[in-house]
């Protein structure tokens, strides 16, 4: 059953599930791009304990790529198609991207666990669909439970504040440039994390694709190179992870020696976590994703590329009236401010310490390093 006829027959389907006998004991994690996030963190860390009693299904997109890696004898990998059947009978539900448009049986617990901390508009905030299909959705502070329960367009009291699962894999130790095939040798590593300026996948370029290396602020070669040089001159590694939605054709991954392009596509394939790699990177350089929110508790430096800022007010939007007050650091919006915030953390300078900690305790109810226990305890799943 593909995902138009499920929606056609949500209503039909809804009622049908409520009839339907849950297992107990079976666990379904979806997702309909790739297999990862915080879904996959709750399956990795339930996997990593004694969890046989289980039955534990994946219904993933790209199922056949996990299926033939070594995993547990109570663990299935089907299609998202196939997964269908599955969450009928599960007791408990988990997914991050994409769902399947049916409403809990009271008999399920289905967990909506979000891919992060909205600070651009989402769901509710931008249109007026039905985005409540699940028994509870994770929020990461008291702060943003109110923005999660509207733009999710559910009840309070389905809103259940805890850390981010994906979050635990910064606090773990990894060898995420080792797998990624780069040298640890380096004195700094920056991990620049650019938001897509045009997507095939999604279909969407409101803003303008830039020219020239394909990616903001540094989009004239010259720039890229005098950042480059800086870098090699300093021993430092800049590595920009591309936004998966991001049109590849636009960026030139190949000429740089001190800035490393890594795609979605080189992460699953060596089975690197961003999460992971994360934990490598002495600051963060971002515009408006959630990742930096994750990031602020490991309390390093973080610069924000802003160049298309009042775009992003115009269009999309912020879940904020004034996103800066939630952008604890350098705010960039050329390629000298850019070498500036590159030349403060070699240099030791970071003006923005107070600021970072003071967003985090707004934002980040928990430390970290324990959300996927939380979320199987709001589950209610025991090991």
């Amino acid at each position: 059953m593909n995902k138009e006829a499920i929606m056609k027959m949500s209503g039909i389907l809804s009622a049908v599930n409520k009839v339907i006998p849950k297992n107990p004991n079976k666990i379904v994690f979806y997702s309909n791009m790739g297999f990862r996030d915080n879904a996959k963190a709750v399956y990795d860390y339930l996997v990593s304990r004694d969890c046989s009693k289980y039955q534990i299904v994946c219904a993933v997109n790209d199922w056949e790529d996990f299926a033939v890696r070594p995993h547990p004898e109570n663990v299935q990998f089907v299609s998202t198609g196939a997964g269908v059947k599955h969450f009928f009978t599960a007791k408990y539900f988990f997914f991050s991207f994409g769902k399947y448009p049916v409403k809990p049986s009271k008999h399920q617990v289905v967990i909506n666990t979000t891919h992060g901390s909205p600070l651009k508009k989402i769901g509710n905030y931008l249109d007026d669909k039905d985005y409540n299909f699940f028994t509870y959705v994770l929020a990461a502070s008291d702060f943003f439970a109110p923005i999660i329960q509207k733009s999710f367009g559910c009840r309070e009291e389905q809103v259940k504040v805890c850390g981010h699962p994906r979050n635990d894999a910064m606090f773990v130790q990894n060898d995420a440039l080792g797998q990624l095939g780069f040298e640890t040798a380096y004195d700094k590593v920056i991990l620049w994390m650019p938001t897509f300026r045009q997507s095939d996948f999604l279909g969407q370029d409101d803003i303008k694709a830039a020219e020239g290396t394909g990616l903001p602020i540094l989009s004239d070669r010259k720039d890229m190179e005098r950042v480059n040089e800086k870098l090699k001159e300093k021993n430092c590694l800049m590595i920009a992870k591309i936004h998966p939605a991001q049109d590849l054709s636009l960026i030139d991954t190949e000429s740089f020696s001190n800035i490393k392009i890594v795609t979605n596509a080189r992460m699953q394939a060596t089975q690197c976590n961003l999460y992971e790699l994360l934990s490598h990177a002495d600051a963060l350089i971002t515009d408006y994703s959630s990742v930096y929110f994750d990031y602020l508790l490991l309390d390093r430096p973080i610069g924000f590329t802003v160049d298309d800022i009042d775009e992003y007010m115009n269009n999309r939007g912020f879940v904020v009236d004034d996103p800066y007050e939630l952008m604890p650091g350098a705010f960039i919006n050329t390629p000298e401010e850019f070498l500036g915030f590159v030349d403060d953390l070699l240099n030791g300078i970071d003006v923005y310490k107070e600021k970072r900690q003071t967003v985090n305790e707004l934002v980040n109810k928990f430390e970290g390093g324990r959300d996927c226990e939380r979320v199987l305890e709001i589950a209610g799943i025991e090991l």
